[in-house]
């Protein structure tokens, strides 16, 4: 026998349960059967409501543990069919048709080649006569382009055998002179260069480049490795001083932190705890913001953000005005010592609503759907390349309104008591109103952003280092990663190579040494044009 088909549940609004409430109270049933009704429509209203709750709470675990996509589907509106999004031109919607096949195809010039080979015809030369027709001549061309693949170890060896030659009498030996490269060091810059980008800027742990290295027949022990980046960062330090006292100064930074391991910090944590001291190891990315530049920072440690930035803040020039930070809510992002023009994620504020979508459809859709609006209004400005103040007046004309109906919509949702301030949508339309002017600086200061994106996106660079590596050792090692990783990812930023970077700052370490800001990820390649010098 199988089992009975579900029923049809009944879907009853919160307005049609107050309308129940009120018919019964008029109604000429005894008090007694009145207060029995009342009941047992309260009873059914918690137990929806636990349920709902139940539901937001296994969508925010299901977020945390499955897919972490937060996108919905474009809301087919009156509203959006008014958006930013609709009104761009009609060039610019050619721009944005589909690409032709094949578009994703790699062109030579995106290559860097190791060595180009060129073939000249074996007997035909130009200005020489057609041997085909016999009538036309034969001219230049640009040679066709054929690239071949060859496969090596990140790190090959080159053996160095300088002749020696011993006197039979007194036994003297001459050894052959060679390049002074070759005796300063054995390690070349570029084997330092692509260890620490394998390391700090791919997450390959150096156990991991070890066993690859041995099995291509050149050992390259993960002692030895450490050695080199060691060595690397002696030489790049004064260029990342440089680049922290640049992001220091700079208008915008973008906060965020995620959890970190390091061993001698990890010995003594039960004495520590039990003292009363704080125990947390954190890695803190930021993101500096200015004129089209970027520079992106780690630092690992036992400093939470807000400490981090705060430290970060003291080589600020006092005569400028505060920097403005970008951020989500926590409390343990903001400096203590320091004013900042806190602005706050509107991405953190829709993703309360998006763990609540199931359990409240209607509500979470209304707001979801109006942040939607923003984000349109936000495209088209990129599209259109518009400055700061442009931006803001287009945010104030289109993007104000959709802002206010969230903020009406969720007063009259809590003032008429139809959602439970403690339930997660309650909690959803809080947060949002606690924070309503942080959360809408772009509505009212020229260049505050939307979200912390950038931060959060810089966060998932640090994290295949963590999973793979699994922790730092020592603090002195955190701090090497951290110096590596944040001129690497600030190259990645900025279009350069971190690779080509970290050699050219070894092959030219006393001038960086004295001259930073002359080395920086954006400048290096016209200083060394300057000098005369190559990469």
């Amino acid at each position: 026998m199988g089992r009975p088909a579900k029923k049809d549940v009944l879907e009853v609004s919160m307005e049609e349960i107050a309308g129940i409430r009120k018919a019964i109270s008029e109604t000429d049933l005894s008090e007694r059967y009145k207060s029995i009704l009342l009941t047992l429509i309260a009873e059914v209203v918690n137990i929806k409501k636990t349920a709902s709750e139940r539901a937001a709470a296994l969508e925010r675990l299901r977020r945390m543990f499955g897919s972490s996509s937060e996108k919905r589907p474009h809301a087919e509106t009156s509203e959006t069919a008014n958006s930013a999004e609709d009104q761009i031109t009609a060039d610019e919607a050619e721009k944005q048709a589909k690409k032709p096949k094949n578009h994703g195809r790699i062109g030579a010039k995106d290559y860097s080649f190791s060595k180009t080979i060129d073939y000249q015809h074996k007997e035909l030369h130009a200005g020489e006569c057609c041997p085909e027709c016999g009538h036309g001549s034969l001219q230049e061309c640009e040679p066709r382009k054929i690239i071949r693949l060859i496969g090596n170890a990140p790190i090959t060896a080159e053996l160095h055998q300088p002749a020696r030659l011993r006197c039979g009498g007194c036994g003297l030996t001459y050894v052959a002179e060679m390049p002074a490269e070759i005796t300063d060091s054995k390690y070349d810059p570029s084997a330092n260069a692509i260890v620490a980008c394998l390391r700090f800027n791919m997450g390959m742990p150096h156990y991991r480049l070890a066993q690859l290295q041995k099995a291509m027949g050149v050992p390259l022990p993960a002692s030895t490795q450490y050695e080199m980046v060691e060595m690397l960062w002696t030489m790049v330090t004064p260029v990342f001083n440089e680049l922290l006292r640049q992001a220091a100064n700079w208008s915008l930074l973008f906060v965020d932190d995620t959890p970190a391991k390091i061993l001698e910090l990890l010995e003594d944590k039960s004495a520590r705890k039990e003292a009363g001291e704080r125990v947390g190891i954190f890695t803190t990315v930021m993101v500096a913001r200015q004129e089209g530049k970027e520079i992106h920072l780690f630092f690992t440690g036992g400093n939470h953000a807000g400490e981090n930035l705060a430290q970060l803040l003291d080589y600020r020039n006092e005569e400028l005005p505060p920097a403005m930070q970008m951020t989500d809510a926590l409390s343990r992002n903001f400096p203590k010592n320091h004013l900042t023009i806190v602005t706050l994620c509107l991405v953190h504020a829709r993703r309360n609503f998006i763990d609540c979508e199931d359990a409240y459809p209607d509500d979470a859709m209304y707001v979801i759907s109006r942040i939607m609006l923003v984000y349109k209004n936000e495209k088209h400005i990129r599209l259109k390349k518009m400055d700061d103040n442009q931006r803001l007046e287009y945010h104030q004309a289109n993007s104000q309104q959709p802002m206010n109906e969230i903020r009406e919509f969720a007063l009259s949702r809590l003032k008429s008591k139809d959602v439970e301030k403690n339930s997660p949508l309650g909690q959803a339309f809080n947060y949002m109103l606690d924070r309503w002017e942080k959360l809408t600086m772009f509505l009212t200061t020229p260049g505050a952003p939307l979200d912390n994106n950038p931060a959060e996106r810089l966060v998932k660079t640090a994290i295949p280092h963590r999973k793979n590596s699994m922790f730092y050792k020592t603090e002195n090692g955190a701090a090497v990663g951290d110096c590596l990783m944040s001129l690497s990812q600030t190259c990645v930023a900025n279009g350069e190579s971190p690779y080509e970077y970290f050699i050219t700052l070894q092959k030219n370490s006393k001038h960086a040494a004295k001259n930073p800001q002359l080395w920086l990820p954006w400048n290096y390649k016209n200083t060394l044009r300057s000098i005369g010098s190559s990469p």
